[in-house]
């Protein structure tokens, strides 16, 4: 474990142009008194510079490691060793009296072009140094000094001689003294880090401190009187539907297995039920109204589950627009199909779809670098199934062929003059706008269908099919219902949800006459503004997963999983993958990140075991036996130190998994 002595050394040889390299540090301390001593033992390797200037410079960098320290028979005692084929102690502590007793001695330090050993000075001061270190409380430290820079040139140690550091090593931390290595100038050789350290060593790059007093590494020796964030804190997780992940940390100062003294995070994990419903995964925009100032103010809100963090975060961004002129967008890119229902049962208001067609497409970015526009309505006069009198989908406007807004238009308006009505076979509509946006799309920019009908579908299987193939693809589904003008005629809300979920929060408009569609279309298009834009980068620089399950249609459901991932040019993009299920399921709510799951499932998050069952309830662990690790593997209670997350996100060195009544509790590091 990293602890506070550790982190202070960690400081105190800190040096300019100096790599260290360093791993536990485990001193021996005692809560009264606190530590005001230190015994430093410093072995340089003489062997490792390829030039005499270079080898000027190690001496000075090793001077510069204990300027800083109070040097004295009742404070800091020193001791330099050299280090080659052979070892010697150029001082022991009762010959250094003073900093300018150590720089003389640094000064007999010569040049070798023997192959380096560190084995025997490992020994050597195990021997005949550290054996005559003061008594605990007072810490011993071991610093390994090399030129890793030029030692690049000289191969790394035998196998023989790395068993030999391995062995030296834990005698040395036998005797409770602590082993660090500095590096100057480069790095050492893996394999010889690993013997000293093990696998878990860490590296710090350029730093420029020198070591701090010992006054300092006192004050970070002892447990303070307080902690950061001292006391207990209970933060509960975003609730999903019916219970909401809870974590219980406590803040205390502790003293590890060797006597010294830390804070630590204690987090425990735990469910509880509740009663407020809310989604970590949605997207939310609001639209304000014209200020005094001529503009007005868009609102995006993002909110998603942060595996990393292990949290719901939420990004907000806010555009002005000014409203004195016509809204048009900038830097969209995307390829858009429009798709405006010709049933007969529109036949009165179709001009009032095609206006807000119009609305749409003023609004958009249209040419070859940016938006692709298609423009088709979609009927049809079927005589068997598959086999239509008359084509269900007819394309008005092809995609990626015209980039004269004002043609389009003109296009749009002969529109409203038709006079072919037939029957809503939107899935065979679907169908066909798939294949053009397959095969005349771009690849990796986003693909929109905006669908505007009134009614059910005739083809509902052919309908589910179609959604499901396209989900697949990475196409997003846009749905505007209004309210039949004929009697009897149903809206069928679940058939919009089915073809724009996960996301039909916000990509389902309902209206309740077509009146409506003008205003409705003058807003959307703000929202399709913001949707044609790259992603934000947040998206895939966090972890996101998320798997939503669709509501039941016709005896089938239709599982989907979103991630975000960067493409080849590094722009983020939105991933999808779609399966059908033939039979519907109950369905439960994961209350950690609240992902869907299908009755009978099992599956684990964050080291908590779930189970959804036939009612729908999510059956949350009784126990939680393991701690989750920074790479969100598992590691049971009692497992060696391992990396893993605090409260905040942040990685933390060789974090212990506890046993707390029963339960699983992480025990993290928590410098203030």
């Amino acid at each position: 474990m990293l602890t506070n002595c550790g982190k202070c050394f960690l400081k105190a040889l800190s040096v300019s142009t100096a790599l260290l390299l360093m791993h536990q540090i485990e001193l021996s301390c005692s809560t009264s008194p606190c530590i005001t001593q230190l015994d430093l033992v410093v072995a340089v390797d003489t062997s490792s510079s390829c030039s005499q200037t270079q080898f000027d410079r190690l001496l000075s960098e090793v001077k510069a490691l204990v300027s800083k320290f109070p040097i004295g028979p009742t404070k800091t005692r020193l001791a330099l060793i050299g280090m080659s084929q052979t070892a010697q102690v150029l001082a022991n502590f009762d010959d250094l009296t003073s900093l300018s007793d150590f720089n003389s001695a640094v000064d007999r330090l010569t040049m070798s072009s023997e192959r380096a050993e560190i084995s025997k000075g490992i020994k050597l001061a195990r021997e005949s140094v550290l054996n005559k270190a003061r008594a605990a409380p007072t810490p011993r430290l071991l610093a390994l000094v090399k030129d890793g820079q030029c030692a690049e040139r000289i191969t790394g140690s035998s196998d023989a001689e790395l068993a030999s550091i391995e062995s030296e090593v834990a005698a040395a931390r036998s005797m409770e003294s602590a082993v660090h290595a500095v590096g100057i100038g480069g790095l050492w050789n893996s394999k010889e880090l690993k013997a000293i350290f093990g696998t878990n060593y860490l590296l710090f790059k350029n730093t420029n401190k020198a070591m701090e007093s010992v006054k300092s590494l006192n004050k970070k020796l002892c447990p303070p009187s307080t902690c950061k964030n001292s006391g207990r804190t209970v933060k509960p997780e975003t609730c999903f539907k019916k219970s909401q992940h809870v974590l219980t940390v406590n803040v205390a100062g502790a003293f590890t297995a060797s006597g010294v003294g830390v804070c630590r995070q204690q987090i425990a994990s735990s469910f509880q039920s509740c009663k407020e419903k809310k989604s970590c995964s949605k997207m939310e925009r609001s639209l304000g109204a014209c200020k005094a100032d001529g503009n007005l103010l868009i609102s995006e809100t993002l909110q998603f589950f942060d595996r990393k963090k292990q949290s719901c975060v939420t990004h907000t961004e806010k555009h002005k627009v000014d409203c004195s002129r016509a809204i048009e967008c900038e830097n969209q890119v995307g390829d858009v199909m429009i798709m405006l229902d010709q049933s007969s049962t529109v036949r009165s208001k179709y001009r009032t779809i095609t206006n807000s067609a119009r609305e749409l497409i003023k609004s958009m970015n249209i040419g070859p670098k940016n938006v692709h526009l298609g423009v088709t309505y979609f009927n049809g006069l079927q005589f068997a199934p598959g086999v239509f009198y008359s084509e269900s989908l007819k394309v008005k406007v092809a995609i990626g062929e015209e980039f004269n807004k004002q043609a389009i238009l003109k296009i749009v308006d002969e529109m409203a003059n038709t006079t072919d009505f037939g029957h809503t076979y939107t899935g065979d509509a679907l169908v066909k706008v798939g294949a053009i946006l397959e095969s005349k799309g771009r690849r990796n920019v986003n693909k929109a269908i905006i669908v505007i009908t009134d009614g059910s579908s005739d083809d509902p299987k052919v309908l589910f099919n179609a959604v499901s193939v396209l989900k697949s693809r990475g196409v997003t589904i846009y749905a505007i219902g209004v309210k039949p003008l004929s009697e009897g005629a149903i809206l069928n809300l679940e058939e919009l949800k089915m073809m724009t979920a996960p996301e039909s929060d916000k990509n389902l408009f309902l209206l309740e006459k077509f009146d409506q569609l003008k205003d409705w279309a003058k807003k959307f298009s703000l929202q399709l503004c913001m949707e044609l834009k790259p992603l934000s980068p947040e998206l895939c620089s966090a972890d996101v997963q998320f798997k939503s399950v669709s509501s039941c249609f016709k005896s089938k459901m239709q599982v989907t999983f979103i991630s975000f991932k960067y493409d080849e040019t590094r722009k983020c993009i939105k991933h999808f993958k779609n399966r059908i299920l033939k039979k519907c399921k109950a369905t439960c709510v994961d209350p950690i990140d609240g992902s869907d799951h299908l009755e009978g499932e099992f599956w684990t998050n964050m080291c908590h075991e779930f189970r959804c069952d036939r009612s729908g309830n999510t059956i949350l662990p009784t126990t939680a036996k393991k701690c989750v690790a920074a790479d969100f593997s598992c590691k049971p209670i009692g497992a060696a130190p391992f990396r893993c997350r605090n409260i905040d996100g942040e990685k933390r060195e060789n974090c212990q998994c506890i046993d707390k009544d029963g339960e699983a509790m992480l025990v993290v590091d928590n410098p203030n």
